[in-house]
């Protein structure tokens, strides 16, 4: 049997990496979407505030409507006010709407990146747990292996039963780790 004196090769630093470089980009998009979401929402307020004024214009013509007893001219002219009120109204309420729904999407978006970051991290720190159990290991292996390989200081012949109940810990060792990597702790 030939062993190769060489550590096995760490892939975690890829893994890591391609981790901090998702996480970065989601970072860098945040923050341009709250930017984003910022400025769209500076423009609700000037809508709704002028949906509530031409509402309260329209109910002040509804009310000189219903209290007219003038000219037709009057009565006429009242008329117009309100439909212009009624048109006006209507057309601010649809862009509040339309600004609401956008930045409903934009905050959903950004839930959906906060969620992505938070899955990422969570990821970081399972791939550290479990690059901490593979070095354990190795040093484990590599203990058994000195262990094993040892002579008694009277220079008789090792002991079998210890090279086999050595084998049997390393291989429970490894299986509870593995029991312990699949179930997530």
């Amino acid at each position: 049997m030939i062993t190769n004196s060489t550590p096995s090769q760490d892939n975690y630093d890829a893994f890591l990496s391609r981790l901090d470089a998702a996480t970065a980009s989601l970072s860098t998009r945040a923050g341009s979407l709250d930017k984003a979401l910022a400025a769209v929402s500076l423009l609700l307020g000037p809508y709704e505030s002028a949906v509530r004024k031409w509402e309260r214009r329209r109910l002040h013509v509804s009310e000189q409507l219903s209290r007219h007893s003038g000219s037709p001219q009057t009565y006429t002219t009242l008329r117009e006010l309100h439909d212009v009120a009624l048109k006006m109204e209507s057309m601010l309420r649809g862009r509040a709407q339309r600004v609401t729904e956008k930045l409903s999407v934009m905050q959903g978006r950004r839930e959906a990146i906060d969620k992505s970051l938070l899955e990422l991290e969570l990821s970081r720190i399972k791939l550290n747990s479990s690059r901490m159990l593979s070095q354990d290991r190795e040093r484990l292996s590599g203990i058994f292996s000195e262990l094993a390989g040892s002579t008694v200081a009277t220079g008789t012949i090792p002991d079998m039963g210890l090279l086999s109940d050595l084998k049997e810990a390393r291989e429970a060792i490894v299986l509870a780790e593995a029991l312990m990597e699949v179930k997530g702790y």
